[in-house]
């Protein structure tokens, strides 16, 4: 069966998009612009790999690596390793698609476009089910954060500590503790030259004594903060967000305060449910 090089090229586009998008929206957060571009860009490489000079483009070995290229721009990840494990789930996600628009074909008397849609609409439900089920996994011990403050953003999945008990000492706020790493963006330039017990302006100090150690930890009160419990962001609680140098002991990067994994029951009953 001929197949134009347009229809091709439509073809992987619209199975590179469901893909990306629902990996994209169970990580937290759709950039329909980054989708699309990552999209258009995974068809134009199943378009060269067609042609006969280009054929080791569609080696298996390479399908991961273009996997891990497309997610770094869909997914706009923070780390090799983020980049990787979205590059993965694209790549799982595309190859399911692609299984259920099979079936569909061989197992219907239809022609080839209504099988497509039909087998993408079925794999794209499967899929989106699959990855609400692993994001309800998440519910009791484990929340995707999203922030944004000074013109930045920052997402990460948050440990939620029922020791945490620091509170910000004039407001009486409790407060998040993540790792410096994770909110580049969203400090203010120049936060690393500041001298040792200094806050930029806006930012407070808030005492600990744990995590190895004791001190005082800079923080700030976001612009907006979201929290994922497995069914979509609502708005956190009120809280600071406290910025620990370096690398957080056991391998965990935040820190949510017990408030955040006890809310989630009357959060869940609200109308207004934030979507980003």
């Amino acid at each position: 069966m001929a197949v134009s090089v347009e229809g091709f090229f439509l073809t992987n586009f619209c199975m590179d998009f469901l893909a990306a998008a629902i990996v994209a929206r169970s990580l937290g957060r759709v950039r329909w612009r980054r989708v699309c571009v990552a999209s258009a860009l995974g068809a134009l490489y199943a378009v060269l790999a067609q042609l006969p000079r280009l054929r080791f483009l569609g080696a298996v070995w390479m399908l991961p690596i273009v996997c891990t290229l497309l997610a770094a721009v869909a997914l706009r990840v923070d780390s090799p390793r983020a980049a990787v494990s979205g590059g993965l789930a694209i790549l799982a996600g595309g190859v399911f698609l692609g299984g259920m628009q099979f079936m569909a074909m061989r197992l219907f008397s239809v022609p080839g476009t209504p099988a497509f849609a039909l087998g993408a609409l079925c794999g794209a439900a499967a899929l989106t089910a699959t990855t609400a089920y692993r994001r309800r996994r998440l519910v009791t011990w484990e929340v995707r954060v999203f922030l944004s403050a000074g013109g930045g953003e920052a997402r990460f999945l948050a440990l939620i500590d029922t020791g945490n008990r620091l509170r910000e000492p004039l407001s009486g706020l409790p407060v998040l503790i993540c790792e410096r790493g994770v909110l580049s963006d969203v400090l203010p330039a120049g936060y690393d030259a500041l001298p040792p017990g200094d806050a930029p302006p806006g930012f407070r100090q808030v005492g600990y004594g744990a995590l190895g150690g004791r001190g005082r930890l800079n923080c700030f009160r976001p612009e907006l903060c979201l929290v994922d419990y497995g069914n979509g962001f609502l708005k956190s609680p009120d809280m600071w967000v406290a910025v620990y140098p370096g690398k957080m002991p056991g391998g965990v990067r935040a820190l949510a305060p017990p408030i955040v994994g006890a809310a989630e029951g009357a959060q869940t009953r609200r109308a207004d449910r934030t979507v980003v």
